[in-house]
């Protein structure tokens, strides 16, 4: 059976985080699940934002520009999930890919005993958001609970050198200081199995595209790609304030 290849990396700096993902979408030759956290904490501005909507956060928040689109996102306490496929392996209509990879999050949290649902009914995902925070705009097939909008994710599609994918995926652990208002796996009021946690939204989300999970590591060609993105792009304030 084809397989997923599963990177599990610890918490990074903004910019190598969304270097690596480009070049994940870019050259990784087979489809990818790659797993991580933020140090320092830090604000993703999705691709269609302007810099200048967010002039009053805190002086030093570290700020970086997503290659997805949708809301800004604090990244604090959460498990962030990045998919890299070709687009055959999901559906074609970008909707219908949300609701196949939602399900199987909510399948993984279900299995580590935490409940959520995803919404039916509400906007469909948008490149360019209603609102500046990604988690104050609940709309159709996110998750949720009673306290709000739990699972933010957002898309890039390219066509070129082949059709390929990029899903950004954050999921709350604690309520991120800048964005209180979110739900969170913290108000189940139990610790969080991290480990676990990873173990099934891996296995869920290879299931969903008919894959089987296979541990990896970034390739040698990923990680001087990711450099060269890093160096030119993520960390240049010019590419930051593009919008």
């Amino acid at each position: 059976m084809p397989y997923l290849r599963l990177l599990v990396d610890p918490p990074a700096e903004a910019a190598w985080n969304m270097a690596v993902d480009e070049a994940l979408l870019a050259i990784a030759e087979a489809p990818t699940l790659r797993l991580y956290a933020w140090w320092p904490h830090a604000v993703s501005l999705g691709w269609f934002q302007r810099l200048a909507d967010f002039a009053d956060l805190p002086p030093g928040t570290r700020i970086v520009r997503r290659l997805t689109g949708g809301g800004a996102i604090h990244h604090g306490d959460e498990l962030t999930f990045a998919l890299a496929v070709d687009a055959e392996l999901l559906p074609h209509e970008v909707a219908a890919s949300y609701p196949l990879l939602h399900d199987a999050v909510k399948d993984a949290l279900a299995s580590c005993g935490i409940a959520c649902e995803r919404l039916a009914a509400g906007p469909a995902p948008r490149a360019r958001p209603g609102q500046r925070w990604c988690f104050a705009d609940p709309g159709r097939d996110d998750l949720v609970t009673a306290r709000g909008k739990l699972l933010g994710s957002a898309q890039r599609r390219v066509t070129q050198p082949r059709p390929r994918v990029l899903h950004h995926g954050s999921l709350v652990l604690q309520p991120p200081a800048l964005t209180p208002f979110v739900a969170s796996l913290a108000d189940a009021g139990r610790p969080i199995d991290r480990e676990r946690l990873r173990r099934e939204v891996a296995a869920h989300v290879a299931r969903a595209l008919g894959l089987q999970v296979r541990q990896g590591l970034l390739s040698g060609a990923e990680g001087a790609l990711a450099a060269d993105l890093c160096g030119a792009r993520y960390e240049q304030a010019a590419f930051t304030a593009q919008r």
